[in-house]
């Protein structure tokens, strides 16, 4: 793979960092805290706007540089990316939502409930890790 580890080991920093955050902010703040705070529920927002950013890139970047295959837009990213391996089936089908959901908080963020923003994130946080450590053992092969 003809890769640039410094962009990748950038977008997973970025991933990573963001998702400390949040995870910090969801162990100090209860779930009413947060859906009273205007500046906490767009702090989500905005981390969340920023990890699906760096995770599109760097599947971006593997499809283009370390395959040939480029993809256009984030779902075409995501679909190409579980085709060709780069992430798991079980990755790809928590993404798919978390992807459609990006193209929300971007283009339509005044139509989304805060509470399941808050809902979802709760419940897959966690995967943030998961995508980072696959993209990791991908690039040691």
């Amino acid at each position: 793979m003809n890769l640039d580890s410094k962009r990748i080991e950038s977008y997973l920093y970025d991933i990573k960092k963001n998702s400390i955050e949040l995870e910090s902010l969801l162990e100090e703040h209860s779930d009413e805290e947060i859906l009273k705070s205007s500046i906490l529920i767009k702090a989500i927002k905005y981390s969340l706007i920023e990890i699906a950013e760096a995770m599109a890139n760097t599947l971006q970047h593997i499809l283009a540089r370390g395959m040939g295959r480029p993809a256009t837009g984030y779902m075409d990213t995501l679909v190409k990316a579980r085709e060709r391996e780069i992430i798991s089936e079980g990755l790809f089908s928590s993404f798919k939502p978390f992807f459609e959901f990006r193209n929300l908080l971007i283009h339509r963020y005044w139509k989304m409930e805060d509470v399941v923003i808050l809902k979802n994130l709760r419940d897959s946080y966690r995967d943030f890790y998961v995508f980072i450590e696959e993209i990791e053992r991908l690039i040691k092969k």
